[in-house]
């Protein structure tokens, strides 16, 4: 009887435990493509592809004392995340420089797989165990409600049948209890040989079979490497030192950016400058990627990843693919929709760009986003919204169209906007009925000086935003951070605006 208790007590836990063996993988998405995570109970290392790359990484799970180690098995398509053109190929290796949020993504879709199924394990043999017990409490106020000699018979005629269900529901948890002990006592270890190539470098300790040498640089997607992004991220740490950049307790502030075109180490920069200041959200003026390749959407999940998941007010550029809205808006960024809407206490006009280019295969040219929707359609269309809705802010990419839109003067704050490379800064319009009307024009938060891609380390300053706006006067103050190329960062104390 002690041990019949003991292995029905013992028997949800030995249920989480055949749960996540024997559960189907589940899924992260990694620079646009799905990338199959299967935690592995005992396994002391994390193995890529059936064992072509191989990480001592692996999880330790345990109560006083007892526990046992979880591994990761990972798959990808090769083909899809390694393309064949050696120009892409070099290109993409640089934006994957950082890859502290795929790894975030990774470790989420492992814990998640872990919690989901051993809960379900776990419950679902608690349950059949419950139920099991409410049947027997109900048969016997059954019996006890009938005569002696009714409830003999009846007990008699089941015999056969309840030692059948006994029997069965032994063997099934015997079963259960070894399947669980044979997964925790058959451990998957290995030592990690580290391939002689990777010695001396952020990626020594790691064991490649068999892969051919053009693969190589992509095992970045592994450790982390970007020194210059390192240190230009404590830098940021000290020039802010504290400093408030909220000029009134009740402002709105938010940090605003425009061109990163890929690259990966100043969207670091940019998210983590959005958590330091407590930013209530992220306004970004566009031309995020470069190609708008799926591929390129690991930029959305850096902003997310070292902002703490600030909410992202997205007006697409030129370049913002279909491909990079849709990114964008799975991962709950607020996309343009060419109205206006409330956003944590202002008004937000954002406009998405009405072309697209078509640099996707490193070639050049636009065609429209919406068929029949050119420029002089999109200003049309953009003039009268905010003639009615009169916003505070108009988020858009372009600067010439943004000056058509703020000579309008139907804003009540300022128009925000950029490609230019070079921070403009405020320009002051006067309206048809002479009033005065502010466009803001930022800078490349990538630091480019011309529409060529260049993915690493900034060449270049690169500069973006913090706004602190009142909600009832409109009052604009702004404060601009400039990251250089040796890495330095500085960020100016806030200048009211006219």
């Amino acid at each position: 009887m002690v041990v019949a208790a003991l292995l029905l007590v013992l028997a949800p836990v030995a249920g989480a435990v055949v749960a996540v063996r024997f559960a189907p993988p589940g899924h992260a998405s990694v620079a646009g493509q799905s990338v199959a995570v299967k935690p592995v109970i005992g396994r002391d290392t994390t193995v890529i592809q059936g064992g072509a790359i191989v990480r001592p990484e692996h999880a330790h799970v345990g109560l006083l004392g007892l526990g046992t180690d979880i591994g990761l098995d990972l798959s990808l398509d090769w083909n899809r995340l390694i393309p064949q053109d050696k120009q892409t190929r070099a290109y993409l290796t640089q934006l994957f420089d950082d890859p502290a949020p795929a790894m975030a993504e990774i470790r989420e879709a492992a814990r998640t797989y872990v919690v989901r199924w051993a809960a379900i394990g776990f419950g679902t043999v608690l349950a059949i165990e419950i139920g099991g017990v409410l049947l027997v409490r109900q048969r016997r106020r059954r019996l006890a409600a009938l005569s002696p000699e009714v409830a003999g018979a009846v007990t008699a005629y089941n015999a056969r049948l309840r030692t059948v269900v006994a029997a069965s529901c032994a063997v099934a948890l015997v079963s259960l209890h070894a399947v669980a002990a044979h997964v925790i006592a058959d451990p998957d270890e290995r030592a990690v040989v580290g391939s002689p190539f990777f010695n001396g470098t952020a990626l020594a300790g790691t064991e490649v079979n068999g892969l051919v040498a053009e693969v190589v640089p992509f095992l970045s997607v592994l450790e982390p490497h970007s020194a210059f992004y390192d240190k230009a991220s404590d830098n940021l740490d000290a020039a802010l030192g504290g400093t408030d950049l909220r000029v009134n307790k009740d402002d709105v502030l938010f940090i605003a950016g425009e061109d990163l075109e890929d690259v990966n180490g100043m969207a670091r920069i940019m998210g983590r400058a959005a958590k330091l200041t407590g930013a209530d959200f992220i306004a970004y003026s566009g031309d995020l990627t470069f190609a708008g390749k799926a591929i390129e959407s690991y930029l959305l999940d850096t902003i997310d990843y070292y902002s703490d998941n600030v909410p992202v007010e997205f007006a697409p550029g030129l370049h913002d693919t279909p491909e990079i809205v849709r990114a964008a808006d799975a991962r709950g960024w607020r996309v343009a929709d060419n109205r206006t809407h409330d956003v944590q206490g202002i008004s937000l006009l954002s406009l998405a760009d009405p072309r697209v280019s078509t640099v996707g295969d490193f070639g050049s040219g636009t065609v429209e986003r919406e068929d029949g929707v050119g420029v002089p359609e999109f200003l049309d269309a953009a003039t009268r919204e905010a003639c009615s809705t009169k916003p505070d802010i108009v988020l858009l990419h372009d600067h010439l169209l943004g000056a058509r839109l703020a000579q309008q003067g139907c804003q009540t704050a300022m128009v925000l906007d950029g490609r230019s490379y070079r921070l403009i800064g405020a320009q002051e319009h006067t309206t048809d009925d002479g009033r005065t009307s502010l466009e803001y024009t930022q800078g490349s938060a990538g630091g480019h000086v011309t529409t060529a891609p260049n993915p690493g380390d900034i060449q270049h300053p690169a500069t973006f935003e913090a706004f602190s706006v009142n909600p009832d006067t409109k009052a604009l103050h702004v404060s601009v951070f400039t990251v250089r190329p040796d890495a330095s960062v500085q960020v100016s104390s806030p200048v009211a605006l006219p």
